[in-house]
């Protein structure tokens, strides 16, 4: 990379009095040429903060002059044949020619659990779709630019499997509250009342503080369903759970059925607005 800004020669005797000086000239040209803060790191190597900070630069000025390109353009057009026309073996040999590629270019694709998509799937993706996706992500040696395959195919039922996970996790620990991603920023009631996201924290907060803990803890998802029109919709997860709940003087209270958990869809995001769920009430 070059700086043209940057000092031909030392600014001090001192190599790391020099490397520090050099540092702040990076931040002050970060700054001044791309409006981007880089405050300084305390209690790292300067020369590991030089780098650091060279690398930033490259990557704003890369990002900053980029055009759009289709990803087949940035890895030098290579040939493929279409997943029709191969049989699964020569998918397999395929897919890890085409990854090597994409791997040389630092370029990555999180397909999510390893066996969650078939080599053939994989494939089709990065060759029919992926190649003709346009992205200002310029390939630069040092950095990798990632793709996730379910930004552009959403698995919902997961998602939502993964929002229940969250909120069971949390219950158990005692810790959902305002801040928890899981919940919608509005609650609604079976008589259409609509509660906040504080209100609902709060008496969440009361029910935790009128226990020590949470024990013994099993659960089961029975059900993940959605609907979804024009880029929203609505729903659920549901299931059964058990557990203890300790109080304050070591007795233990039992609860256990049945829960739901009702979602909606908003911005590429599921979160909880209605909660059933056992030693949970609103009031």
């Amino acid at each position: 990379m070059k700086n043209d800004d940057l000092p031909d020669k030392p600014l001090s005797d001192d190599p790391e009095e020099n490397l520090r000086m050099e540092n702040e000239l990076l931040r002050l040209k970060l700054k001044a040429e791309l409006g981007a803060d880089s405050h300084h790191i305390s209690n790292i190597d300067p020369g590991i903060e030089n780098e650091f900070l060279k690398n930033v630069l490259a990557f704003e000025q890369n990002f900053a002059n980029a055009k759009a390109a289709k990803v087949y353009d940035l890895v030098g057009k290579p040939a493929f044949i279409k997943a029709v026309d191969l049989t699964d073996e020569q998918v397999e040999a395929a897919l890890e020619e085409i990854s090597d590629l994409l791997s040389e270019n630092n370029i990555e694709i999180y397909f999510g659990d390893n066996d969650e998509y078939d080599n053939r799937t994989k494939y089709q993706f990065i060759t029919e779709e992926l190649f003709d996706h346009e992205t200002t992500f310029m390939p630069m040696p040092g950095m990798t630019t990632c793709f996730d395959y379910e930004e552009f195919h959403p698995n919902h039922k997961k998602d939502i499997e993964n929002r229940a996970m969250g909120f069971l996790s949390e219950w158990f620990k005692k810790s959902l509250n305002e801040k928890s991603w899981e919940l919608a920023n509005e609650f609604i009631l079976p008589d259409r009342q609509i509660l906040s996201k504080a209100d609902v924290a709060a008496q969440l907060t009361r029910i935790f503080d009128s226990f020590t803990a949470f024990k013994n803890e099993k659960y089961k998802f029975f059900d993940v369903g959605f609907q979804l029109t024009d880029g929203t919709g609505i729903g659920h997860a549901e299931g059964g759970v058990r557990y203890d709940a300790i109080l304050e003087n070591g007795e233990i209270v039992k609860f256990g059925g049945p829960f739901k958990l009702y979602m909606t869809y908003e911005g590429g995001w599921w979160c909880i607005f209605h909660i059933v769920f056992p030693g949970f009430e609103y009031f």
